[in-house]
């Protein structure tokens, strides 16, 4: 459940909008009340908060709001009781003046309380530090001891949701655009920030059944980039398709791989082989996947789809490459250097690819380099 609760000095304002919510507010609990207008019932808590004069911002405010997967089980009587279980926690007691409403005019059902922290002996009952941590905290309590869902595990929930959508849609599309009208498609909503110097620099990604602008300036909807993955950057996503992009630009200029070769390494790329088991001369060799990499890549860690001093592998980064190895094999039939490219508008990566390596089958274009590289790194492996 999303919720907040503050210390603060109040007027009467506060308890009319509890009282009002567009008419749809229900009260459901008030403790040493007597008065029923937001006017008297502000004098009275005043009254008592008088009592203390050392104590300033004698109110507390707040809200719990139910998310979806919780609201379709829970009845109004319920939910108050998890409020009032979890302002006892923080501090409140029967000698504390309270009300709480519950809303119904917003997409989210929730429920404020404004609470008097003097009790109605002049004591302050309710610490002022880490309040809202600490009722966060109460609310997760209350919830476990009743068998619900708490924030934190909807929120495990949804990363993970997140992510599978977000790593489907980047292996689908080729640029930030399509990345945000294919999450659309799968309902989350995509929004990027930038800067001067890095141009693309953070995403946040909401769910749109999340949305609520009512509470929006309380709480916003979504998880920013880092929370979701601690693995995927945005500069790896921002790689990933400048791979994209000139993989698809060079094909169009290349019949073979050594000119394919060429003018990714003119762009500022290298591109690397790995072989189906270890690499025997003077056979046919299965090729198991292609990998490229910027030559001058900054990045010096293992990403969600980088890999360390070895970039990105194209069966990883294209959504329609399918089986790579049987491709491959299909179009080792024809081994002729020669053998022009047959390009297509929405050819895949690894249809590009299997086109331009169906001469490359033939050992006479392996290098001494490359063959030792990814003889090093096997037994690096073991």
């Amino acid at each position: 459940m999303n919720n907040s609760a503050t210390t603060r000095s109040i007027t009467k304002i506060a308890l009319e909008y509890n009282g009002n919510d567009k008419g749809t507010a229900e009260m459901v609990a008030s403790n040493y009340l007597l008065r029923d207008t937001a006017e008297g019932q502000f004098n009275e808590m005043k009254t008592v908060a008088e009592r203390n004069t050392k104590v300033k911002k004698w109110a507390l405010t707040g809200y719990i709001s139910q998310p979806d997967e919780i609201s379709r089980k829970l009845k109004d009587e319920e939910f108050k009781q998890i409020a009032i279980e979890a302002l006892a926690k923080v501090g409140l007691t029967n000698k504390n003046q309270y009300r709480l409403d519950i809303h119904n005019s917003t997409k989210h059902k929730h429920i404020h309380f404004v609470a008097n922290r003097i009790d109605i002996s002049g004591k302050c009952t309710v610490k002022a530090h880490d309040i809202g941590k600490r009722f966060g905290k109460a609310v997760r309590e209350v919830c476990k001891e009743k068998g619900l869902l708490t924030d934190v595990e909807i929120g495990i929930q949804k990363k993970a949701e997140m992510l599978k959508s977000l790593t489907e849609a980047i292996r689908l599309e080729n640029n930030f655009d399509d990345l945000i009208s294919g999450m659309k498609k799968k309902g989350f909503e995509v929004q990027l920030s930038s800067n001067v110097k890095d141009g693309i620099s953070g995403m946040r990604i909401v769910m749109e059944k999340d949305k609520n602008f009512h509470t929006e300036r309380i709480y916003k909807a979504g998880y920013k980039l880092s929370e979701i993955s601690n693995q995927l950057k945005i500069s790896e996503i921002k790689s990933l398709f400048e791979v994209k992009k000139a993989v698809m630009e060079v094909q169009r200029n290349a019949d073979n791989l050594k000119v394919f070769r060429e003018n990714l390494r003119q762009k500022g790329f290298s591109l690397k082989i790995q072989y189906n088991g270890d690499f025997k001369a003077g056979q046919k060799n299965e090729i198991q996947d292609i990998w490229i990499n910027k030559v001058d890549s900054n990045q010096q860690k293992n990403g969600f789809f980088f890999r360390k001093n070895v970039g990105f592998s194209l069966s990883a980064i294209d959504s329609d490459l399918g089986d790579l190895g049987k491709l491959l094999s299909q179009s080792s039939v024809n081994n002729d250097a020669g053998n022009l490219l047959k390009t297509e508008k929405n050819e895949s990566l690894i249809e590009i690819a299997g086109g331009l390596l169906g001469d490359f089958l033939n050992p006479t274009y392996v290098s001494q380099e490359e063959e030792e590289l990814w003889k090093k790194k096997r037994k690096i492996k073991r």
